[in-house]
Formats: C-alpha cells, structure tokens, sequence
C-alpha cells in the first residue's frame, strides 16, 4: 500500500485538464525537442549548469529512474545523461551544481515510506561520467529534505526516514576531500520533512516543513552557519504559519516563501494558502509582502528567481482536485504581481521541476493526476 505522504500528494494534485492563461504581453512559449530519456516522472531533480538544465531521477507509474536528460535551451534540444555508474533510480533525493558537477545524494526507491538511501554520486557533464560519493561518515538514509550548495559544500538537512520518520540532523560534503562532516545537533530545529531551504552566501536557512505524520506543519526553523558550525533559531512565535509542498528564492536580502498548504491535525486536509512572507536574516523579521494579483492558492507549485522577480507557476489543490497551468510574476521592487501571458501555456500539472536560465524558465515533469506523470522537456518559457 501507498504511504500517507504520497497519497495525500497525489489526491491533491489531480489533473483536470489545463485552464485558459491569463493574457498579458511579456511572455511565448515553445516545446522543446525531446530527443533524451522522456520516462514521465515527479519528485526528480533539475539543476542549471550555465549551458544545460540537467533533470535526473524521479519516478511514477510504479517506476523509478536512474536516467535524466541534458536540455540546452539555446538550440530547444536535449540528450540522455549516462546511465552507467549511475546512482540506483530513487526520487525525492538532493541535488546539486557545484560549477562543474552534479552531486546527487539520498531518496528513495519506494513509493511507502520505506526503501530511503545515503549513497550518491557526482556526474560530470564535460565526460558524461559518475563518480560515487564516499559514504563513511554520511547522514542516515533520508529523502524529501531540505538542501543547498555553499560554493564549497553540499548541506542536507532533515527529510523523511524509514517509516515515515524524520530527521532533525544533517551534514555536509565537501566534493573535493571526498569527505562528510555532520552538522551540529545543539540548537538545530525540530524533525520534519519538505522544510523550505535557500543558501544566502553564509548561512543555510531552513523553514516549515511537516511533521513526518503529515499531522501538522511547521513555523518554526533555523539559520546554519557552516563556519561556526551552529545553529539559530526562526522562532515560532516571530514566524507566518506554517506551510509545506512548496519552495523558497533567495533575493540576495530576503528569503521569499509564497503558498503551500497547512495541516492542523487530525481532520487529512490541506488548507492553501496564496499568501507571501519574506525572512530577512540580517534583522531576524518576516514581513508579508504584495497579495493584490496574486495567483489562487496552490501548493507544490514551482517557484523561480528571476534576478529581479519571483514566477508561480503550476501547482493543485486538494478541494477541486484541480492542477493549475497559470500563475504570476512577483516584482519585488514595486511589491506587486502581475499575471503571465503564456499563449501556449504547458498543460496543468503539480510536482514539476522549473528551471530559470537567462533566457527564460524550463518546465519538466510533474504530476497528471493519480500516480501518472508528464514526461520530456515540455516548454520554454522566454522572455523578450
């Protein structure tokens, strides 16, 4: 039998077919040709090389992938990224770009709550090869956590465990020693999973997640610096309330949290929000920031950094049950949304992955409803 935490995923973000786009006068559309591994899948990885958008893992239909694809969204092309040496296929792990490689770390290979890893591997674009991560001394089996690159290391921190457990520890890897070090236990937040995460050049913020029940979300967290190796605290009481199936942008001042849902107990609904709050480390405060024009509440939505703005994009709800192929840009500067104009929208979906290159955004995977999945690099998205 399926988890709890996947059913309640996947009976929130069903299809329903795409919905009209709102018309404004920014943004086209255009697929991408698909010539990679196009297995449909959610819960994977994409990461921005400068070049390429690297997609791996992920899984649905009852299978799981070690495979991905290398898109360019220059020449809207694509190729499958090595299978051999590979790590074994698993969802919900860590990924991330170091400069000139992808380290891919943790998940899991079950669709229960079971079969979590703590193995991983670096792939090298330049050589399309893997090289395995050293496991001596690396955090215990985990999926769905929180991560990030520091310009020297890989920080995980929480996600599930076997059983549908959680952690509250974590650690980091440095590529070039080979080499774990665990985080600090003393003053670190409490267990959860899905906590949202973002590297600010000197600290690594986690916040909200679930508790590994799916019974309550969190408003609690912490910052982590590596230097010091400590942790401090996000108090509750200082915080928004607490939300999950969603993700964070560093602005380079604050971190943005926008939507996700609240569970408040027993009663297995989640309630959505589409309400923003920004964290600005350098004081310690939350403010709430622009609700005019915002997009309809959603979660496991994508969210990007443009440099200067936020996308929404995508993303369902457990009430309809409807997936979203609409959303609106976020301009900090003027604390306002403004709706996308995406002719040719892609096809309402949740659990997607959206990438942000110079040109404009990637938008690969996601759910179609029940444990289906879209496969390929379906659009690009640019920006005149």
């Amino acid at each position: 039998m399926k988890s709890a935490a996947l059913l309640l995923v996947l009976s929130a973000i069903a299809h329903a077919g795409p919905k009209p786009s709102a018309k404004l006068q920014s943004t086209t559309t255009e697929p991408l040709v698909a010539e990679a591994e196009e297995s449909g899948r959610i819960f994977h990885s994409a990461v921005w090389t400068g070049k390429e958008v690297i997609v791996w893992g992920g899984g649905a239909d009852g299978r799981f992938h070690n495979g991905g694809a290398r898109i360019d969204p220059a020449s809207k092309s694509s190729r499958p990224v090595s299978v051999t040496s590979a790590p074994a296929a698993r969802w919900g792990h860590a990924a991330v770009w170091t400069g000139d490689r992808m380290i891919v770390w943790g998940g899991r290979d079950r669709f229960e709550s079971f079969g979590n890893k703590n193995d991983g591997a670096l792939y090298d674009p330049a050589t399309d090869s893997w090289n395995p991560m050293s496991a001596e001394g690396a955090p215990e089996v985990r999926s769905q956590m929180a991560c990030a690159w520091t310009g020297k290391e890989m920080i995980v921190w929480g996600g599930f465990g076997e059983g549908s457990t959680a952690w509250s520890g974590g650690g980091s890897y440095d590529p070039k020693a080979d080499r774990w070090t665990a985080l600090s236990a003393a003053g670190a937040p409490a267990a959860r999973a899905e906590p949202v995460s973002v590297w600010t050049g000197s600290e690594f913020i986690v916040w909200g997640g679930i508790t590994p029940d799916l019974k309550r979300t969190l408003s609690d967290g912490g910052r982590y610096n590596p230097a010091s190796n400590t942790w401090t605290a996000i108090k509750e009481a200082d915080s928004p309330r607490g939300v999950w199936g969603t993700r964070a942008v560093w602005t380079g001042t604050e971190m943005l949290v926008w939507g996700g849902a609240e569970q408040n107990g027993d009663e297995n609904v989640n309630h959505l929000s589409n309400k923003g709050a920004a964290y600005n480390p350098a004081t310690g405060t939350w403010r709430k920031f622009g609700g005019d024009g915002a997009p309809c509440a959603r979660f496991f939505h994508s969210t990007v950094w443009t440099g200067s703005t936020m996308i929404v994009w995508g993303g369902g709800d457990q009430q309809g049950p409807t997936n979203f192929n609409d959303g609106a840009e976020y301009i900090l500067s003027e604390n306002r949304w403004r709706p996308l104009d995406w002719p040719t929208p892609p096809a309402a979906r949740g659990m997607h992955t959206a990438t942000w290159t110079p040109g404009g955004m990637v938008v690969f995977g996601g759910s179609t409803g029940g444990s289906s999945a879209f496969s390929g690099p379906d659009y690009f998205a640019r920006q005149p």
